[in-house]
């Protein structure tokens, strides 16, 4: 999850981030519970690779602090996208483990 403990110097810093990567990862941690399956960090990062290998990246610039910000403007247009493909990966990810 993302840290939002910055202080006011790294809140102004700007970075360049992929929506859509941080999109992907908030709906991993929210349908995982979900999908009686394993939730150790492996399972989740290789159902976020999985996912995000399919979906195209839409990169940002913005501040620290402004991340949840992005994020919460930019989900509407990719949230469907976004849970087919997080689903999709769970699902594989599940029925394939790599542990």
């Amino acid at each position: 999850m993302l840290n939002e403990d910055f202080t006011k110097d790294e809140q102004r810093e700007l970075i360049l981030t992929n929506i859509v990567e941080e999109l992907v990862k908030l709906t991993v941690d929210s349908v995982i519970p979900t999908m009686d399956m394993c939730t150790c960090e492996i399972c989740r990062l290789n159902a976020c690779a999985i996912a995000l290998n399919v979906l195209p990246p839409h990169y940002v610039t913005t501040t620290k602090g402004g991340i949840m910000a992005r994020i919460s403007t930019e989900r509407g247009a990719y949230q469907i996208q976004v849970l087919v493909e997080a689903t999709k990966a769970l699902l594989m990810v599940k029925e394939h483990r790599l542990h």
